[in-house]
């Protein structure tokens, strides 16, 4: 007796293949709205790192003699020469289209420039971020130390 061979797939395959074919597309789906989360905080955490950086070069341009709540007023640095907290001076640029606004570029961002007088002509300049990520108070700092040279 001979026996015919069919080409083709049978219907056990056949479904097996779609099976796999949608737990694939399943397990991508579910990657998908982790990788955008993780693009979105890299996105901000870029946009403070920036900003800090920003600011902190503005800061250390005006030189240690500069470095006074009526001067950082004067040059833009700080929106008041009345401190917020002890040698604390805002700078969240509410209102303000700069690029240097941490309230226009993170989400319910403010800014902070704390200056404390470090050593004998010596300034520690820090500069905070706070912002909002999906209801999570998130900060970056950096500091940097200013000398009268």
């Amino acid at each position: 007796m001979v026996r015919i061979r069919r080409s083709g797939f049978s219907l056990v395959e056949v479904i097996f293949g779609i099976f796999l074919a949608g737990l694939c597309a399943t397990i991508l789906a579910a990657t998908m709205t982790v990788a955008q989360q993780s693009r979105e905080r890299a996105n901000l955490n870029n946009a403070a790192v920036s900003l800090a950086q920003r600011q902190m070069e503005a800061v250390r341009g005006l030189g240690y003699a500069n470095l006074t709540p009526d001067r950082l007023l004067a040059n833009g640095v700080i929106e008041s020469a009345t401190p917020i907290a002890t040698n604390t001076f805002s700078f969240n640029g509410v209102g303000a289209a700069t690029a240097n606004s941490p309230a226009l570029l993170l989400p319910r961002g403010q800014g902070r420039i704390t200056i404390e007088q470090a050593g004998l002509d010596l300034r520690r300049v820090v500069i905070e971020l706070r912002w909002d990520a999906r209801g999570r108070q998130r900060t970056f700092r950096l500091g940097s130390l200013v000398a009268n040279l």
